[in-house]
């Protein structure tokens, strides 16, 4: 097996790397043309094989530069538009961007949301690397990311360390969210976020498709009772208006996860979203000074500049 693996990895690095035609590999290592196709098919899926694009290559970089000065960010990557399938394309996008910034003993934190979970499934991360996911909230679910050069197994990877928080998103009272976020478990997690290198969050809009609605937090009234309060959008599941004030609303005081406010102090915050519906909620997350890089689709950031 280790010399199938090391002939699969030489044939992919002629194909890919030195341009050889799959007839010339399967001359060079006198193998048969199929073969040379069956190990190229095998290097794709278990991951030997990565395809990234360079959006720098794809984007209008004035518009990119222009974004960037207006919001104070220190990054954008706008992902071309990609119809029903727009978060898959988001969530991949920002995999790539964090998978290229991951250097050893990387420390991640992870907000709550599905743009963030998916962000986390499209993760391919090198075993030569220890990697620890920190939740910024209860209620966080994580996807496994894939080892991308374990011969073993190529699904799992022994350096992940994942620190959860041992709690739910919301509680009935505002004294059980206090007690909780008092208690040993959850505050040796919470003692660890600033100490992160990465943090990714999602951004979610003011209607009924709101995760937060979907996982019954809340409801769709309630969704309207606090868009009628200013609200725009939420972060964290706090939500704020179109300058990015948090509003003030029962929620809040319900909620066991970090303050909004925290992200500002936090090294290199990586916010996932898109699609016209979250226009203002971006904005709003902007303005409030909540995000360092953006990873959006290319009609929203179209509609960002005054």
């Amino acid at each position: 097996m280790a010399y199938e693996n090391s002939l699969i990895i030489n044939v992919a690095w002629k194909y890919y790397n030195e341009g050889m035609t799959q007839n010339e590999i399967a001359e060079s290592l006198n193998l048969s043309r199929m073969k040379v196709i069956k190990y190229l098919e095998i290097a794709k899926a278990n991951h030997i094989i990565q395809f990234k694009i360079n959006l720098d290559h794809v984007v209008d970089m004035d518009l990119q530069n222009k974004i960037k000065q207006q919001y104070s960010l220190q990054d954008l990557y706008i992902v071309p538009a990609a119809g029903q399938n727009s978060l898959d394309s988001l969530s991949k996008a920002a995999a790539q961007y964090i998978e290229d910034r991951i250097t050893s003993d990387t420390m991640i934190n992870v907000g709550y949301g599905q743009a963030v979970s998916r962000t986390l499934g499209h993760l391919n991360i090198s075993t030569k690397y220890k990697v620890t996911f920190v939740s910024l909230s209860g209620g966080v679910k994580f996807y496994i990311p894939t080892a991308i050069d374990s011969s073993s197994d190529y699904y799992s990877n022994p350096n992940y360390n994942h620190y959860i928080m041992p709690a739910p998103l919301v509680v009935s009272t505002e004294p059980l969210a206090k007690q909780l976020l008092n208690e040993k478990p959850v505050k040796k997690i919470l003692e660890m976020i600033p100490y992160s290198n990465i943090t990714i969050i999602g951004i979610g809009a003011v209607n009924e498709r709101a995760t937060i609605v979907k996982e019954e937090y809340l409801t769709s009234n309630d969704m309207e009772i606090i868009k009628s309060m200013g609200a725009v959008g939420d972060v964290l599941s706090q939500f704020y208006d179109i300058n990015g004030n948090v509003i003030d609303y029962k929620l809040h005081k319900q909620l066991v996860s970090t303050e909004i406010s925290l992200l500002k102090s936090l090294n290199h915050v990586v916010a996932v979203a898109g699609g016209l519906e979250k226009r203002e909620a971006i904005i709003g997350a902007l303005r409030g000074g909540y995000i360092d890089v953006l990873i959006t689709d290319e009609v929203v950031a179209k509609s960002l500049i005054d």
